[in-house]
């Protein structure tokens, strides 16, 4: 199984629950973690938290490898966005909604396309949480359900690795 991690996961952390000047030992596991290849993320999530200049964006540059935000950029993972697309406009989902959802420059809907070539290989790790009668926003772990892709949130993806800090 290989987890990816999107950029709530690491927002969160960072503004919030493990902010980086209290929580040293938990951005010590998680460069850990990367080195080992626990986890990784798609490169939509690298432009997501790179867009801001911040404590966060130096961490991963400083602590992720090179190759730990995987490349979205296949014929393949087009092909299945396409799909992805189709299924979206069949949601009772506003326009705006959708059209956040289908933004060729945010990281959920190519999850949802890269994992799905894979279902089985790749679980998604985010802290959105699911709500299928939404009618404003398609979620990322609904989307994920659709093409039978399993979805986590990052506490339960530490639990399964197992990790402790």
């Amino acid at each position: 199984m290989t987890y990816l991690v999107d950029s709530s996961c690491f927002m969160t952390a960072s503004q919030t629950t493990y902010p980086f000047d209290i929580a040293e030992s938990f951005w010590l596991k998680m460069a850990e973690c990367a080195q080992r290849y626990l986890f990784y993320s798609i490169d939509k999530v690298a432009d997501e938290i790179n867009a801001n200049i911040d404590a966060l964006s130096q961490w991963c540059k400083e602590n992720l490898p090179d190759d730990f935000f995987i490349s979205t950029e296949s014929e393949s993972v087009y092909q299945q966005y396409a799909k992805v697309v189709k299924w979206a406009q069949k949601q009772k989902i506003k326009t705006a909604g959708f059209n956040q959802f289908i933004d060729a420059e945010k990281a959920d809907i190519y999850f949802v396309a890269f994992a799905a070539l894979k279902p089985s290989e790749y679980t998604i790790v985010t802290e959105e949480k699911p709500d299928p009668s939404s009618q404003t926003k398609i979620k990322l772990p609904d989307a994920c359900s659709a093409f039978s892709i399993k979805s986590i949130n990052f506490i339960q993806m530490l639990r399964e690795l197992k990790i402790r800090f």
